[in-house]
């Protein structure tokens, strides 16, 4: 997995850096002090699996430049890694596309579950968010949820089928990161933190059989 730090604090970073490591031995880490030098970093290519970003940088900040990340690099999940750990901080990321939120005092297991969840297409949401998780069994569709693409519909029923994204990128003939982008898309849209739930809200709102307002 390589990985793109982005934080302006030097120790921070390299301690985070070497944490990465020794969760995940492959790991190949780079860093960045600031947005503009993120994007260099992305620009270069090299396939960038995953943005750690800090909300709290000089020049542009964190909060402004996730949005721009998300359009300029869809297939590329990024999770924010701050100090702030209000709830509307927190519900603000999430929506405008963020996969996670940890907070920088999470304990090492923390991160190593979130970043698991991630991964997998899942989107982590910390204990200040953590009673979206009870939503498929309380939510209901309304106008006001984003409408599935055609793609991310195909992607949320290779779910349903309980297949892995490697099966799912094989039959689309799409790559796992981009699957991994849909799903992100499609839990945000559902309301939703897992394959699991998302599959579960599929089935009682009928999404993929035509009984929903969605469209393609």
């Amino acid at each position: 997995m390589k990985t793109l730090i982005v934080d302006d604090h030097p120790l921070y970073r390299e301690g985070l850096a070497n944490l990465l490591q020794q969760i995940f031995p492959d790991a190949c880490v780079e860093q960045a002090g600031d947005v503009h030098t993120a994007l260099d970093v992305l620009a270069r290519g090299g396939g960038t699996d995953l943005i750690l970003l800090d909300l709290k940088l000089p020049g542009l900040d964190g909060r402004t430049a996730l949005p721009d990340l998300r359009q300029l690099y869809p297939a590329v999940p990024v999770v924010i890694v701050s100090a702030e750990d209000d709830t509307a901080t927190i519900r603000a990321c999430i929506d405008a596309g963020a996969s996670g939120y940890i907070p920088k005092a999470a304990r090492r297991e923390v991160l190593a579950a979130a970043l698991t969840v991630v991964a997998d297409g899942g989107v982590y949401l910390p204990p200040a968010l953590r009673q979206l998780s009870s939503a498929p069994a309380t939510m209901a569709w309304t106008p006001h949820t984003p409408p599935l693409t055609q793609r991310e519909r195909e992607v949320l029923a290779g779910v349903c089928a309980g297949e892995a994204n490697k099966v799912i990128a094989r039959r689309l003939d799409i790559s796992e990161a981009t699957v991994r982008a849909h799903l992100g898309s499609v839990f945000r849209a559902l309301g939703v933190a897992n394959r699991t739930q998302a599959a579960l809200v599929a089935r009682q709102l009928g999404i993929l059989d035509g009984k929903s307002d969605s469209s393609t």
